[in-house]
């Protein structure tokens, strides 16, 4: 325990002193020792002129005790794990260790993530770390109902060596009204939409993947797996396959790219009434899964292994190995259909409750699973020699039968710790930094939509989407019929209020940032 304080210790010198401060009260050893360090001279001991009989003096740089506390965090996974009590066991001998507190890990199925959280949340139960994004558990309207803690103030007492291990870029993607309320989890941040391809299915047909330059190019290789694949799904998706990445619109706010007026574009684009379309031909020719608007996950859509293609949102460097083991181990390829866009740290992030009893443990805690390396792949991966072996280098080999296999890094933490699985690029973390650093950023990075303004019409125009959306974007429903149905209950719902709402506070976050 000592040990592993005085590592902390090293960190920063703010830290070690902060931590001295926030326990003072409480703990008599800590302003003893910070006494001892300021009155006896630098050459000499601060035990040296203590009587025999007299317990000695503390040592000057001796750390105060923490007293033990017990961390929950939730997180979502994609399956239960058998041994998830021997990896928490695991996980809470090096925390015990190091930060003299134990982790309840409580991971919860993606498909009832939000709904379990929303629940928790109304009920005012003390948690301490929530997994939130901007997709899951959503960040921004969870932050405007107080939900999280700032973060500012603790980072720099607590976290500051986590605070430095990422450009400032991803710390604004966690910030509201400038402060900051999340621990973004370093990884791809930077979208290349684009396909994912069973590479048995490209080599039999040797499909070209240089002529697939746009979403549309791909149909004429379904139709042949249609035809020649009895038990194969063509195209599987879940809320189908449009994207503002592939259509030239801007990922932060709904603006076309280069639109020098930056006018807001309406709920239904064009772009989208097209995508549509094409879903709709596509499901009626029997290409796309029939389930397709009533999955709730995406991996859903693919993990049986019987799906040739499946459109992928973010194109992350080394994919290829999750997306393979997620089928069972048949090989995929990837092929972007667009350049990569910096869309922002907001897609994994780790917040602190507001009803966290130890939001400075909380913090601490946040810093050692983003810096040390052997708890972020214990976390990832499981226990070595049990859940996956060491092979040469950086790589492993894991079993997703081992009873811990989570699939997913990038719900824990920075990814720059991790082992490589079999099958990844050698050089998979330096392609992922280089993504983040030359994808091109949104003129509109920092702006977040306060919808405090709107909130019934948002509320309203999520009902109707999710009434409608996946069935239209899946082609289950045709537009010809359902599109007008929708665009008018979208309207009814406040759409367009939402939309003038956002171009208000859009033009006044210009004005104020000289872009207008």
């Amino acid at each position: 325990m000592k040990q592993a304080i005085e590592k902390k210790k090293k960190v920063t010198w703010s830290t070690m002193l902060a931590l001295c401060t926030a326990l003072a009260a409480g703990l008599a050893g800590c302003s003893g020792s910070t006494a001892g360090t300021t009155d006896t001279p630098a050459d000499k001991p601060a035990d040296a002129a203590a009587p025999a009989d007299k317990p000695a003096d503390p040592p000057a740089d001796a750390e105060p005790e923490l007293e033990p506390v017990e961390l929950t965090w939730y997180y979502p996974q994609n399956q239960a794990h058998v041994d998830q009590a021997e990896v928490n066991e695991a996980v809470n001998k090096i925390t015990k260790e190091k930060l003299n507190a134990t982790i309840k890990l409580m991971p919860v199925d993606f498909g009832t993530y939000e709904q379990k959280l929303n629940t928790i949340v109304a009920s005012n139960e003390a948690i301490d770390i929530i997994w939130t994004s901007s997709w899951l558990f959503p960040f921004a309207n969870n932050q405007r109902k107080g939900v999280f803690q700032p973060l500012d103030d603790l980072l720099k007492s607590h976290g500051q060596k986590l605070y430095d291990s990422m450009q400032e870029k991803f710390w604004n993607d966690a910030k509201i009204d400038g402060q900051i309320y999340a621990v973004p989890n370093y990884q791809i941040s930077a979208s290349r939409a684009g396909l994912v391809l069973q590479k048995r299915f490209v080599d039999k047909y040797n499909l070209d993947l240089s002529t697939i330059k746009k979403i549309e190019d791909i149909e004429p290789f379904l139709k042949q797996i249609k035809e020649n694949e009895p038990g194969i799904v063509p195209f599987g998706t879940t809320r189908g396959f449009y994207s503002a990445l592939i259509y030239g619109i801007d990922t932060k706010v709904p603006v076309y790219k280069n639109d020098p007026t930056h006018t807001v574009l309406p709920e239904v684009t064009k772009e989208k009434r097209e995508n549509f379309k094409l879903a709709h031909s596509w499901y009626s020719q029997g290409l796309i899964n029939e389930d397709a608007a009533t999955l709730k996950s995406a991996a859903d859509a693919y993990n049986k292994g019987n799906t040739a293609v499946w459109f992928d949102f973010t194109g992350k460097p080394g994919s290829e190995v999750e997306f393979s083991a997620a089928i069972g181990g048949e090989q995929v390829v990837l092929h972007p259909l667009a350049k990569a866009v910096f869309t922002g740290a907001g897609s994994t992030m780790n917040a602190i409750s507001r009803t966290s009893k130890n939001p400075e443990r909380a913090m601490m805690f946040l810093e050692l699973v983003n810096t040390d390396k052997e708890l972020y792949n214990l976390l990832v991966y499981g226990i070595e020699g049990k859940h996956y072996q060491k092979t040469t280098g950086e790589f492993i080999k894991t079993n997703p039968e081992s009873g811990y296999f989570t699939n997913t890094d990038w719900v824990f933490g920075n990814i720059r710790n991790e082992y490589l699985p079999e099958g990844a690029p050698a050089d998979k973390l330096e392609q992922t930094a280089a993504i983040n650093d030359e994808a091109e950023v949104s003129p509109y990075n920092g702006f977040v939509f306060n919808t405090d303004p709107v909130k019934t019409e948002t509320a309203n125009v999520k009902a109707v989407n999710d009434e409608y959306y996946a069935a239209l974007a899946t082609g289950t429903l045709d537009p010809e019929e359902y599109l007008p149905i929708y665009e008018e209950k979208l309207e009814k719902a406040g759409a367009e209020v939402i939309r003038a709402e956002m171009q208000k506070q859009l033009n006044e976050w210009l004005a104020a940032n000289g872009k207008k």
